[in-house]
């Protein structure tokens, strides 16, 4: 119980350090990044007086350490500041589209998963088959495709030339197909040929062969004992996965202009929005090292022998 408590505590502190750490460097790399989102915000033609009064404004004249140590204790009071661009709280930016973004990732993630663990499970019961060339071959083919090239086409096909689907935006349910296929097709490769790979390794051991040898249905067999055990895996690496998947979202976002974070994060990087793009990576680092906990805590409970290990 001992070695659990440590183990637990030891990765939370891990995890609260990471989490400080990508804050710092996103700071530094943005405020070290040419361009001033004063002037940017002003325009060519604004005099002295106002670029200065509105540095001021959003304390852009104070020394670095100053501005990230302030930064800091606002975020630890629930204060994320105020947008440069778009004058308002960054908590009501972020809170008005975070609900568009989980709508895709969750979409996009449903998906990878399905059709992931469905192909895996297929290409193990018919090893060597077509269908598990097929497997293969589509895993491949969805992983070497960038997403943006995948959006692009998708758009162009189902989109521009079919016309099945609207072209961009947010326009009904329709408009969702398109990103959550671009986002979930791409992830789903990286859950179809570990669970084919975890399947075959469970139909080998002796309980599959006791429960077959005494006549129970083989369906029975598979859903009810090989595919249960296979899965332990995969639980574990939706955690590991699901930082890519936020990562895809920010391009799927900007192709198919769906108005969630993703295209709110570009358009403050272009602006310079400061306190929205360092909000905004902080909320993906707190998701990112959070994903990365659960899969430590939760391969800690299904094999003891990691709580010991390191």
């Amino acid at each position: 119980m001992a070695k659990k408590k440590r183990y637990f505590i030891y990765r939370i502190l891990r995890t609260i350090i990471t989490a400080f750490g990508v804050t710092l460097i996103a700071f530094l790399i943005l405020h070290l990044t040419p361009g001033d989102p004063v002037k940017i915000m002003l325009g060519p033609y604004a005099t002295e007086e106002n670029v200065a009064a509105l540095r001021a404004k959003y304390k852009l004249d104070q020394p670095l350490h100053i501005q990230y140590i302030s930064w800091i204790g606002n975020v630890i009071k629930g204060d994320l500041g105020t947008s440069i661009r778009y004058d308002q709280p960054v908590s009501e930016l972020i809170a008005s589209r975070a609900g568009p973004t989980l709508v895709l990732t969750g979409s996009g993630l449903l998906i990878a998963v399905v059709f992931g663990v469905l192909l895996g499970v297929m290409a193990a019961l018919k090893r060597n088959s077509i269908l598990d060339y097929f497997s293969t071959f589509q895993a491949m083919f969805w992983i070497s495709i960038p997403a943006f090239w995948l959006g692009i086409l998708f758009l162009y096909i189902f989109g521009l030339k079919l016309r099945l689907v609207p072209i961009g935006g947010m326009v009904g349910i329709t408009s969702l197909i398109l990103p959550a296929l671009t986002l979930g097709l791409r992830q789903e490769a990286w859950f179809a040929r570990p669970m084919r790979a975890e399947m075959l390794e469970v139909l080998n051991q002796d309980y599959i062969k006791t429960a077959k040898a005494k006549g129970l249905k083989y369906g029975y067999v598979i859903w009810k004992h090989a595919l249960r055990n296979a899965l332990i895996p995969i639980i574990t690496m939706l955690a590991l996965r699901l930082p890519w998947i936020i990562g895809g979202s920010v391009v799927v976002e900007v192709v198919f202009s769906w108005g969630g974070l993703g295209s709110l994060l570009v358009n403050s990087v272009l602006a310079r929005d400061y306190p929205v793009v360092q909000s905004i990576l902080l909320l993906i680092a707190i998701l990112v090292v959070l994903a990365n906990l659960a899969a430590d805590l939760l391969y800690a409970v299904i094999d003891p022998r990691i709580r010991t290990e390191g």
